[in-house]
Parts: C-alpha cells; sequence; structure tokens
C-alpha cells in the first residue's frame, strides 16, 4: 500500500513498538495519529514525531466506551479522514499466571483483545469511506 497522504491512527503510539510504526509511517508520507493514556508522554512523542511529518495525538483510554469514541473522533478530526487502522494497544502482566489476579487478567483480555476489537468495529465505516482502507494488528 502506498502510504502517501494517507491517514493514519496508531493506539499505543506514544512508546515502544507503535512509535516506531509512527516514524515508519510518517517516513512512508503518512499523517498519523497516536493515541494512549498518558498525555504528557503522548504530547511529547507527538512533538519529536512532528520532527518527521504531520502528528497529532489523542489520550484516551481504547479499552472504554468513552475512549474509543474520543480516539476515533480525534483522528477523524484532526486527519480529515481514516485510511489505516494499527491496533497496537496491549497490557501485559509481567510474572507467573497463577499469581495474576482475576482482576488482572480480565484487564489484559479487555485491552488485547476486546478494545481493538470494538474499536475496528466502530472504525469500519471511516475505513471503508476511504475507498482503501486497512487495519494492522
Amino acid at each position: 500500500m502506498n502510504l502517501e497522504g494517507k491517514q493514519v491512527l496508531i493506539t499505543g503510539g506514544s512508546g515502544g513498538i507503535g512509535y516506531a510504526i509512527a516514524e515508519a509511517m510518517l517516513a512512508k508520507g503518512a499523517n498519523v495519529a497516536i493515541t494512549g493514556r498518558r498525555e504528557g508522554v503522548l504530547r511529547e512523542a507527538a512533538e519529536r514525531l512532528r520532527q518527521k511529518g504531520r502528528a497529532e495525538y489523542v489520550a484516551a483510554d481504547v479499552s472504554t466506551e468513552g475512549g474509543r469514541k474520543a480516539t476515533l473522533a480525534c483522528a477523524l478530526e484532526k486527519l480529515g479522514g481514516l485510511d489505516v487502522l494499527v491496533d497496537n494497544t496491549g497490557g501485559v502482566r509481567a510474572g507467573r499466571i497463577e499469581d495474576a489476579t482475576e482482576t488482572e487478567i480480565r484487564t489484559m483480555i479487555e485491552v488485547d483483545l476486546v478494545a481493538p476489537i470494538l474499536l475496528t468495529r466502530a472504525a469500519l465505516p471511516a475505513l471503508r469511506a476511504s475507498g482503501n482502507g486497512l487495519v494492522s494488528t
């Protein structure tokens, strides 16, 4: 896919793999919006990314309905559409599974599985409208 001028939303984009994906997308000429839960970290990441191209950000928790709505609305408004959704959000509790509480396990499932499915579902109309939408996990 030619990414020149494409509008890309990357969840978990403030660091690690998500940030590297944002850098790579910008290098290919895409416009990116990154999302995550920590406003300060996101703002700093977006400032660094803006040295390479157009980068927006939204602080939101995509494991919640309100966070998904805010993320998608912000990306659509700031980017003017959506061509690519990169579902990169993830959370893992380090340690032995037998030491993990039920709440910790359920939180991992919500963040790693349910949130990306629901965000993708919500983004489908915009991705279809682009005529060449793509989802990557």
